[in-house]
């Protein structure tokens, strides 16, 4: 018996994969040959599977096959994502323009083929003018602007609509509620949650893998509705929160691309590779006052860090250790062995190849003494005898 799904945890020593024509997960095993291969299975992957029984504790099966992927995230790593929620926390002490920033141009790389949605959580301790403030940046530049209290409900209803039908994934900085947004969503899933908080304010971390969870439109709603209905079915992914340093860098010159209101401006600069930040003639400079402080600042950090990570990548040696060698390729990666020490070495077949030149080139009064010398040797040894 074989079927299709797609993966929906990844766990130490196999895989839950959702079946869609059998309406079950089952635990699941990779095929040998594809970890011979090193074929990566991650969330969100489709897959073919076999060999599939049922046992008392549940179904399981055997992945034969890794279908194409219409995209993968490399932080978190799901593929064929639809769309990436953003969560940021408004509370005072973890609001952080910049981080909000570098996350949309960080998924906005690795998602190429649609703005991700921005979703502000923990309304309920915000103020309103603040709240009105972020929608007027962030709206007119064509991003989904979600304000919503997982803790009272507040506005999920309206983010549930823009999550329908696709497959999407929560992401952002530790603390700021994926989980508790989920538990909102859909009270069943009853994901572990900490609402304590360190000496500084911030929450605590605690989602330690990524993992997509079903959800249907009558566990958001709780309202009854038609069998049709009923198949229109969502995925909503949690992912761990992580750090700067891991986040996605672009080449200087193409950090404007990320910032809409920058690179209309920036269309009108004198000089293609401007960087907009101290050039002359540069129609960004002269037009600050259409930009949003606070989105320029940070356009401006993440140049710098574009230019820190350009210079690191360019003078970073690329050597082999002393301690190991190169010994051939084998489908395209290089195959690496250690170096043995001295005393367990055989010596090099250059150097053999270097003796036997130089035992050539010696005179042959020079060969005529090294003879004698063997004759009498083997005299010496007759003699012996």
């Amino acid at each position: 018996m074989k079927a299709t799904g797609f993966v929906v945890r990844s766990h130490a020593g196999g895989y839950l994969v959702y079946a869609s024509d059998l309406g079950k997960t089952l635990a699941c095993q990779a095929r040998g040959r594809l970890k011979k291969e090193g074929m990566s299975i991650v969330i969100g992957d489709r897959v073919e599977l076999s060999e599939i029984s049922e046992h008392t504790d549940g179904v399981s099966a055997v992945i034969t096959k890794v279908c194409a992927r219409q995209n993968l995230l490399s932080r978190p790593p799901i593929a064929n994502v639809d769309q990436v929620v953003i969560v940021q926390s408004l509370k005072p002490q973890e609001w952080d323009p910049y981080l909000c920033d570098r996350y949309l141009v960080h998924f906005q790389l690795e998602l190429r083929s649609g703005k991700p949605v921005l979703c502000l959580n923990k309304c309920d301790i915000a103020s309103q003018e603040d709240v009105r403030n972020l929608q007027s940046i962030y709206e007119p530049l064509g991003y989904s602007v979600h304000v919503v209290s997982a803790l009272t409900g507040k506005g999920v209803e309206e983010l549930v609509t823009q999550l329908a039908g696709k497959v999407s994934v929560l992401a952002g900085p530790s603390g700021v509620g994926k989980s508790s947004l989920i538990n909102r969503i859909a009270p069943g899933l009853d994901l572990r949650v900490d609402e304590r908080e360190d000496e500084f304010g911030f929450g605590h971390h605690v989602t330690t893998c990524s993992e997509l969870y079903e959800i249907s439109i009558e566990q958001v709603t709780g309202k009854k509705i038609s069998e049709v209905e009923s198949e229109n079915k969502y995925w909503l992914g949690d992912s761990p929160g992580f750090r700067i340093s891991e986040l996605t860098h672009p080449e200087p010159v193409d950090v404007a691309n990320q910032y809409p209101e920058i690179a209309k401006l920036a269309e009108n600069c004198k000089f293609a590779d401007c960087l907009h930040t101290i050039e002359a003639d540069c129609n960004v400079l002269a037009n600050l006052s259409h930009i949003a402080p606070q989105r320029y600042k940070s356009y401006t950090q993440v140049v710098q860090e574009a230019q820190n990570e350009n210079k690191l990548q360019k003078g970073t040696p690329h050597k082999v250790e002393s301690t190991i060698k190169k010994v051939g390729r084998k489908q395209g990666k290089d195959i690496i062995l250690p170096k043995l020490k001295g005393e367990y070495r055989n010596e090099s077949r250059r150097k053999n190849i270097q003796s036997l030149k130089d035992y050539t080139k010696m005179k042959s009064t020079d060969l005529k003494e090294l003879r004698n010398l063997d004759d009498q040797g083997e005299s010496n040894d007759d003699n012996a005898r």
